[in-house]
């Protein structure tokens, strides 16, 4: 009796010890802090562009990023740069073309992708050239050079399959310039005709006049 009393107190003990236990020491010390990103290492460079990219390709990716802000001064400097830095490729005059165009200065586009079909690109980029150019001469409204134009598009995707393109839009365009320039004969004649009428409306008149006055 005696030992099953003090097996009792010894559990009421025990059970007041872990009662009164801090509440703190229950609890999953805090996560150390995570370490904060390491910053992105530059881009690797290289002039030829094999292990890294090149001045070139930099400075058209600084013109497509200008041009898109529509900062179009900065984007023709910098297509300008990346000429200088690689003139014989076609990419270069190819995005200086449509930055000056932007600018309103199509004589200066026009060099820029006359210039590019000479120079070393893609058959996609080449069939792109190809098409600047035809708008561009349907925009100046030359219309034998806008038929020409197109006429040079077309032929240039049915040799190169891959180059991709719509040749129905060629087609198209040069149905609609042959339409233009049959409106502007038929007008032309028509104006002759007003002309015309009115040369023999004054002719009348002034006959008539003469005719009034020797009637007096």
């Amino acid at each position: 009796m005696q030992d099953r009393s003090l097996a009792v107190i010894a559990s009421l003990a025990l059970a007041v010890v872990v009662s009164a236990s801090p509440v703190a020491a229950q609890q999953t010390p805090p996560a150390a802090p995570e370490a904060a990103p390491a910053a992105a290492a530059p881009p690797r460079k290289d002039p030829s562009g094999h292990t890294g990219i090149s001045p070139y390709t930099e400075q058209i990716l600084k013109g497509q990023a200008s041009f898109v802000a529509r900062d179009i001064p900065g984007a023709i400097a910098a297509f300008q740069e990346a000429i200088k830095q690689d003139p014989s490729k076609m990419l270069g005059f190819y995005r200086l073309g449509e930055a000056m165009l932007e600018s309103g200065n199509a004589a200066e586009a026009e060099t820029a992708w006359t210039t590019a079909l000479g120079k070393k690109g893609s058959e996609e980029l080449q069939a792109k050239v190809l098409f600047c150019l035809a708008d561009l001469r349907e925009r100046q409204k030359n219309w034998q050079a806008t038929r020409e134009a197109w006429g040079a598009y077309a032929a240039y995707l049915t040799s190169n399959p891959k180059a991709g393109g719509y040749p129905a839009t060629a087609t198209e365009r040069q149905k609609q310039v042959d339409r233009r320039v049959k409106d502007e004969k038929d007008y032309a004649a028509v104006k002759e005709r007003i002309v015309q009428r009115e040369a023999e409306r004054q002719k009348e008149a002034e006959e008539n006049a003469k005719k009034d006055k020797l009637n007096r």
